[in-house]
């Protein structure tokens, strides 16, 4: 049976540390097996002064460890330990030395261990790492919360105090330019006669500039005003230098002073009031919690334009005319005088008991019940009101047609002629935001829209629209219906293209009935004109 002391032998030598024991005089007395593995160019360094080779060592944790060592030897203390980088070329580790003086016999000694310690060590570095970068996030958030509540407040009583909508985009743009790291911003709005996106209001910083180049809607899908524009969602360039089309509207020195972009609709509801475009100095400046603050400024300038154009609209007697020619073959008046080969004119429309929309169509021909029908094939119910040999009005019903699109945004056809497949449409809007709202909306319908003018104009006190809800909401709507339809079969010329019998047969009622609502009807519109 082996000895005690052969046994402490042998277990030394298994352990996975290394450990040499050193005399009074520093030299080494014993190895295990790790050591000399671990230094394998001396094969145990025995009788090596381990002392004095370590202080031969230029190294600051050499030095630290022979003093400590030598405080050990000297009594001073019983043990010493601390750690130190032990770096290879491949890799990164990290050991503790400790230092313990015991006695065998009379001979006093000093065992010295290492101990690699790189798995706890790169924990405690991942551990402050991620300490640190959450002081910084901490940090970060702290001023950004100071800088974004700040600039939240200015624009917000920027926009609200404003008393127009230039006010609001001149005040908007300087408190954005006032705040780190926004080096410029601007707003734009569209011109639906010339298809251009335009700097209405901007400020800046420095001599940051603003597009050399204009900005075309429908062409210019690159620049990220126009694609926010155009598709209602915010978007953003992060590098300025990386942008491949950037030396079309900035000028190469903007490089100097704004890295980075971003394009926010300014809409509220179905409304889309022009764009919101901000610079900054720094690229990368518009991460996801920049870009949700900046999205909800642009939500409360929208908002802010909005209450202001209602507020106009609430004081002022303004309407917008705006011509438009439409090219599309699905257009059911551009179908119809295709088929019947008539140019078609729009005369009005009612609405039957069940609010369903009635349009009144004139042809300049004679049309037949037969062409009529094949022309709608679709199913859409229609009726020949009157006829000669020169002339036709028609009775459409138009459920999902152009006229109750129109008529969501205030819409009102002043005129629509259909000619060789081209309808002239001419409308009375309520206000710009509702004509910009009611050309997108063709846009979204029709093949081809082109703008031939928008006029805006003062109307006089009392509009004809006020004189038509006045008269709409004293009639019944039987009456309504029976005036209408007189006067869009051409009832009152004479001689008359169409008789009382037949009108109240169109709304299935006796004639007497229709000419009680008839004479009703005239009699209240005298009314509303005289008195």
């Amino acid at each position: 049976m082996a000895s005690r002391q052969d046994l402490a032998a042998a277990t030394l030598e298994t352990l996975p540390i290394t450990i040499a024991v050193i005399d009074d005089d520093g030299e080494i007395r014993l190895t295990n097996r790790s050591w000399r593995e671990f230094a394998p160019e001396s094969e145990d360094h025995l009788g090596v002064d381990y002392v004095a080779t370590a202080a031969t060592a230029d190294d600051e944790h050499a030095t630290r460890a022979v003093a400590g060592i030598e405080r050990v030897l000297d009594g001073d203390q019983e043990s010493f330990e601390m750690e130190y980088p032990c770096h290879s070329p491949t890799e990164k580790r990290w050991f503790m030395m400790r230092a313990s003086r015991f006695r065998d016999g009379d001979e006093r000694l000093v065992s010295i261990v290492h101990v690699e310690i790189t798995e706890r060590k790169l924990a405690e570095i991942a551990a402050e790492e991620n300490a640190q970068q959450v002081r910084d996030e901490r940090q970060a958030l702290e001023h950004v919360l100071e800088r974004v509540d700040g600039l939240v407040r200015d624009v917000t009583d920027a926009a609200v105090g404003a008393e127009t909508r230039g006010e609001i985009e001149r005040e908007v743009c300087a408190r954005l330019t006032e705040t780190d790291p926004y080096a410029l911003a601007w707003i734009g709005r569209a011109d639906v006669t010339n298809r251009r996106l335009s700097p209405q209001e901007w400020a800046s910083e420095g001599d940051v500039s603003l597009e050399d180049d204009e900005l075309v809607i429908g062409t210019d899908e690159r620049h990220p005003a126009i694609r926010a524009f155009e598709d209602g969602d915010p978007h953003v360039i992060q590098d300025l230098d990386a942008f491949d089309d950037a030396d079309r509207w900035w000028p190469a020195e903007a490089g100097e002073h704004v890295r980075s972009i971003i394009a926010l609709p300014l809409t509220y509801g179905e409304i889309t009031y022009g764009v919101l475009v901000v610079f900054a100095a720094d690229p990368e400046a518009f991460d996801e919690r920049e870009r949700f603050v900046l999205e909800s400024l642009a939500e409360t300038i929208a908002t802010a334009m909005n209450a202001l154009e209602v507020r106009r609209m609430l004081t002022t007697e303004t309407v917008v005319s705006m011509a438009v020619s439409l090219e599309d073959p699905s257009l059911f008046v551009t179908a119809l005088s295709t088929a019947v080969d008539a140019t078609i004119t729009y005369r009005g429309v009612t609405y039957d008991a069940d609010g369903t929309p009635l349009v009144f169509l004139h042809a300049d021909r004679e049309l037949d019940a037969a062409s009529v029908q094949n022309a709608f094939a679709n199913g859409r119910d229609v009726e020949i009101l009157s006829e000669t040999e020169s002339d036709t009005v028609l009775e459409v019903e138009a459920e999902d047609g152009l006229v109750t699109a129109l008529s969501e945004y205030g819409g009102v056809i002043q005129e629509l002629t259909v000619t060789d497949g081209v309808a002239d449409l001419v409308l009375e809007l309520p206000d710009g935001r509702s004509a910009r709202s009611a050309y997108d909306l063709l846009e979204r319908r029709y093949d081809r829209v082109e703008l031939d003018s928008y006029h805006e104009t003062e109307e006089p006190t009392r509009t004809r629209k006020d004189i038509v809800t006045r008269l709409e909401s004293s009639l019944t709507d039987r009456q309504l219906m029976a005036l209408r339809k007189a006067y869009y079969a051409n009832y009152f010329e004479w001689p008359r293209d169409i008789s009382g019998e037949e009108l109240a047969a169109s709304m299935d009622i006796s004639r007497s009935t229709y000419h009680q609502h008839l004479r009703t009807a005239q009699r209240k519109l005298l009314d509303e004109l005289l008195e």
